[in-house]
């Protein structure tokens, strides 16, 4: 009698879960730090730039992702809602979207040539990367 192991999931099949993982706790730490920023207070104090994701409920996605829109629209010149909301929509498996605001923050950021936050600028290219990827494997790149 042979006992049959179950199949072990290749690591490439778990690459994407583990970077969103690590994009969450990117987040996190983003959002922890900007809200200790002076630069987290605009012009409209009723709404953060980083407050997209405060009390996230991944049941309720959609309110989430609406909170977020209107984060995005307060700040329109701020990076860190468009990645925030690049996150909930790529739970949300809008992944175009979720491409589209990763770019725009990118260029976002790098048009803050002396406040550039390099951990945010790392976490936007590793997440272009993977779209990027994405696109290709889809045979669009």
């Amino acid at each position: 009698m042979t006992l049959l192991r179950p199949a072990r999931a290749d690591w490439r099949s778990r690459w994407p879960h583990s970077l969103l993982l690590i994009g969450a706790l990117l987040l996190t730490i983003q959002a922890c730090r900007n809200a200790k920023s002076p630069q987290a207070v605009s012009a409209d104090a009723q709404v953060k730039a980083s407050s997209c994701l405060e009390d996230l409920n991944l049941q309720r996605l959609d309110k989430a992702l609406d909170h977020c829109n209107a984060v995005v629209v307060s700040h329109p010149g701020n990076p860190v809602p468009l990645t925030d909301r690049s996150l909930i929509q790529t739970l949300m498996g809008r992944d175009e979207e979720a491409c589209a605001d990763v770019s725009q923050a990118l260029s976002l950021l790098k048009d803050q040539n002396k406040s550039r936050d390099p951990l945010l600028e790392h976490e936007l290219d590793v997440r272009q990367q993977s779209c990027k990827q994405r696109d290709t494997m889809a045979g669009n790149g």
